[in-house]
Formats: structure tokens, C-alpha cells, sequence
């Protein structure tokens, strides 16, 4: 118990800092920043978790227990970041849930729900992202792969033959 009482206080002090930093201001580089944030509290939080603790000594007393948090905490990380990619910019089912939940009574046509979900493209907002974190360059009407974008492919790329899937999206 006290293993998992360590990995969640360390998963919600990195998500404290997450929202207050959001707070005052949201970083350009937003999923970097949670990967800082993260990654930072994990020695953090196990030199914490090793020098102090309730009563009788330290809360993790082994290097199994912190092994153990920093499995837990790395996949926290990673689940958390993937998951915070997906309400970082509105998804089409998003912008229906929305649309429908704020929509007075009787609720929204499906004229206007298509409306809606017309105005915000999913690929225009991705490839903002793109374009912002170094990814990609345009010049005119042309996409330029930039080394980090390669980098990004050659590990979609090497995932979906890894798997077996088909390439592509």
C-alpha cells in the first residue's frame, strides 16, 4: 500500500505542477513540458520517498519498491500524456458532446451539428501542432519533413510493422 500511496503522490504533485503552470501560462510546447514536468518528478519524488517517511523510517525502504513507483509513474506519465493529446485540441466527437451538452432545449439540429463539427478540422488543428513543435516546415503550399518529424515517422513507421498494421493512419 504504501508503494501505491508513493507513485499517486508523485503522479498528482507532477499534476500540480501541470495545472498550476498552466494556470499562469500554457507553454508553447505543450507536450514537452508535460515530459519535464513528469520525468522531473520522478527523482524528485523518490529521493523524497527515501529520506522520509511515517514513524518507523523511509517510505520506500527497497530498491524493488522504487522500481515498482517508477514503473508506475513512467506509465502514468505516458498514459497521461497520450490522453492529454486527445483533449488537447477538440476532437470531432468532442465538438458534438459540446455542441449538444451547451445547445438550449430541444437541442441542436442536425444541420447545425454538422455546421459545427465543419468549422473545426481535425487535420488543420494536428498539423498546427506540427508546424509548431518543429515537425514539419511549409514553404508556400509544400511540407517540408524536418529532423524531428523524421525521427516521428521512422517510430509510427517501425510501431506498425512491428505490429503488422497497415501504414498510414
Amino acid at each position: 500500500m504504501r508503494v501505491l500511496v508513493v507513485a499517486m503522490t508523485m503522479a498528482g504533485g507532477a499534476f500540480v505542477v501541470h495545472w498550476l503552470i498552466w494556470r499562469v501560462r500554457i507553454p508553447r510546447r505543450q507536450t514537452a513540458a508535460l515530459l519535464a514536468i513528469f520525468m522531473l518528478a520522478l527523482p524528485v519524488g523518490l529521493v523524497v520517498a527515501t529520506t522520509t517517511g511515517a514513524g518507523a523510517g523511509p517510505w520506500l525502504r527497497t530498491p524493488w519498491e522504487c522500481l515498482h513507483v517508477s514503473l508506475w509513474h513512467v506509465a502514468f506519465m505516458l498514459a497521461y500524456i497520450v490522453a492529454y493529446s486527445a483533449i488537447e485540441e477538440r476532437s470531432p466527437s468532442m465538438t458534438l458532446l459540446c455542441h449538444v451538452a451547451d445547445a438550449p432545449p430541444p437541442g441542436p439540429t442536425r444541420a447545425e451539428l454538422m455546421e459545427a463539427v465543419r468549422v473545426v478540422s481535425p487535420v488543420e488543428i494536428r498539423l498546427g501542432n506540427m508546424l509548431r513543435d518543429g515537425m514539419v516546415r511549409q514553404d508556400a503550399e509544400v511540407l517540408h519533413l524536418l529532423p524531428k518529424g523524421r525521427r516521428w515517422a521512422a517510430v509510427f513507421a517501425g510501431t506498425s510493422s512491428f505490429l503488422g498494421l497497415p501504414r498510414g493512419g
